[in-house]
């Protein structure tokens, strides 16, 4: 049974250790959600550049609706975003069922494995793909010429379709997990049940499972499908070179033009935007549906697995093979390229070369120890600042009687319909305007990765709050204790799992981070996930190979430990 709800008032006007801690959390919390979204909306009717005397206007609207460019932008980042959830959720089903519901081997193995991919950082995934499939250097491609004795390349990663398998294949674990939990909590009697009933597996999948699961389905499909249209890193790698653009990517092109067009920045941001608080509807609304369908049964009650019998094989098959695709090839292909000093496809002549030159050398790059204590410094900060704000926040929304509590509990989850581009650009504005001098600097890089975090630490202490007995802290205030010193003393250490778990997640996302900080970092801010785009766009395979190679290795082990004590990702 869930434990009951203890609820607190907070007074205001009584400047108690409560108020001091809890009134600065709830101004850092509005500050950082709606004042980047309000200087964002009020650019995007800016006529002029920074400096410049302007009028507020509804031109920059008129240019990016009545430019045909807009409309390809848009058909574009729905294409890609469509293609790519619809590819995650099949798959995320496919193998959601064959390790929650059948006799599939190995499974203690492959659990794990699912959450490895999500250490990967979206920029070295596509430029593993382009060393395997690109059609002048690719691995794969030059095999299948020699085997097959072929004039031209078979494959083409420089394509609207590579993209779209590449962000889907990426976002496939986002959706395993998501799934993965609906199998788990959906009552496995209606299967077995239809099962009894003589239905075949297929009939019972079609009828019973798919239309139980369907609220949770449509909602993991939105929050991929939000995912995708924000992603920045295949698009930039792949669709750059193929001439495809999308919203998130050409946001950043328009930063690059000189001057930068920054009325257009502001208002394609906002189209960005509307489309991700849109689907952000849809999720919330399929999300409550999907609790209505949860079934809480006995302890000892298992789910009927269902044999594969001859088909174990071929299911495993598919398994590895998506492992292979996801992890193993672009390890292989990234930890070759690392050991090169110049790229070029595996062959007795490139053997030779081999040698761990890069990885002594790619220190001596002037931007690698500044990124690397940058990154360190991030992970550090980013990931303790968020879940202290979001401890006092989740204890505000789930203890207290304060006014507003559900729309602060709203407000907090504003930060996952912001795509990281857009809290890029958002930021840029705020520290452009305001008299605060950190614009360029690391510390508005931390102001954009604690605002993108704040949704996923009150998730998960807010889960972990609720289960929080009444009596433990009211024991602590009938022995006198005040409110800060109960929190202090016993309301953290009691939360503690779920603390040091929404740390190390949040801390391998702020180590892989691209998105939310390609528009507002500088020479002296740079972090190592900015410095691998700008040695990959530099041309220098070597040295983007053998850092990549070192922060996956670091992400993974990160990403095993989290795992291991139980951190949820979503």
């Amino acid at each position: 049974m869930r434990a009951e709800r203890a609820i607190y008032p907070i007074d205001f006007f009584k400047w108690d250790t409560k108020t001091l801690v809890i009134v600065p959390v709830l101004a850092i919390t509005i500050y950082l959600v709606v004042i980047p979204l309000v200087f964002l909306l009020w650019t995007s009717f800016r006529t002029a550049h920074v400096g410049m005397p302007a009028e507020l206007t509804l031109s920059n609207y008129a240019r990016a609706y009545a430019n045909p460019g807009t409309y390809s932008l848009m058909q574009n980042t729905v294409a890609f975003a469509v293609g790519s959830a619809a590819t995650a959720i099949f798959l995320g089903i496919i193998f959601a069922w064959l390790l929650e519901r059948t006799n599939l081997p190995f499974k203690d193995i492959i659990h794990p494995l699912f959450i490895v991919p999500i250490a990967i950082p979206g920029v070295l995934f596509s430029i593993a793909w382009v060393l395997l499939l690109s059609p002048g250097a690719g691995v794969i491609n030059i095999t299948l010429k020699q085997l097959f004795n072929l004039d031209q390349p078979p494959l083409n990663i420089y394509n609207l379709t590579g993209m779209i398998l590449l962000e889907g294949l990426h976002l496939t674990p986002v959706a395993f997990l998501m799934m993965a939990g609906a199998f788990r909590r959906m009552d496995p009697s209606l299967e077995e049940a239809s099962d009894s009933a003589g239905a075949g597996l297929f009939t019972t999948l079609h009828r019973i499972t798919v239309r139980v699961l369907r609220p949770s389905i449509m909602g993991a499909l939105i929050y991929v499908l939000i995912s995708a249209m924000e992603s920045f890193e295949i698009p930039g790698v792949i669709g750059m070179r193929a001439g495809i653009q999308v919203l998130a990517f050409k946001i950043y092109l328009a930063k690059q033009e000189t001057p930068p067009d920054y009325g257009m920045i502001s208002t394609l941001a906002v189209l960005l935007l509307g489309i991700s608080a849109l689907l952000i509807l849809f999720y919330g609304k399929f999300s409550r549906e999907a609790e209505r369908y949860a079934t809480i049964t006995g302890k000892a009650y298992r789910a009927k697995i269902i044999d594969l019998g001859s088909w174990r094989a071929l299911a495993l098959g598919c398994v590895g093979l998506y492992f292979a695709v996801t992890i193993l090839l672009p390890l292989i292909v990234l930890i070759w390229a690392s050991l090169l000093p110049i790229y070029q496809a595996p062959s007795a002549k490139a053997l030779a070369n081999v040698s761990l030159e890069n990885y002594r050398t790619v220190f001596d790059i002037p931007k690698v120890g500044l990124a690397l204590r940058n990154s360190l410094l991030m992970v550090l900060l980013a990931p303790t600042i968020t879940m202290f704000i979001c401890s006092v926040l989740s204890w505000i929304i789930v203890k207290s009687r304060g006014p507003g509590r559900k729309v602060l509990d709203f407000l907090t989850f504003v930060p996952h319909a912001i795509p990281g581009i857009v809290t890029g650009v958002a930021l840029m504005w705020v520290y452009i305007f305001l008299p605060v001098p950190i614009y360029g600097t690391i510390w508005i890089l931390l102001i954009a990765y604690v605002t993108s975090r704040i949704s996923f630490g009150t998730r998960v202490m807010n889960a972990a709050m609720t289960q929080l007995h009444k009596e433990l802290e009211e024991a602590s205030y009938a022995s006198g204790g005040s409110w800060f010193r109960t929190f202090r003393t016993i309301t953290l250490p009691l939360l503690m799992p779920a603390l040091v778990n929404g740390w190390i997640f949040s801390a391998i996302v702020v180590a892989k981070a691209m998105g939310s900080v390609i528009m507002i970092y500088s020479h002296d801010s740079i972090v190592l996930s900015v410095l691998v785009w700008e040695l990959w766009n530099n041309g220098d395979v070597a040295a983007t190979a053998a850092l990549g190679v070192m922060l996956i290795s670091g992400l993974i082990v990160a990403t095993l430990i989290a795992r291991k004590y139980g951190v949820q990702t979503l």
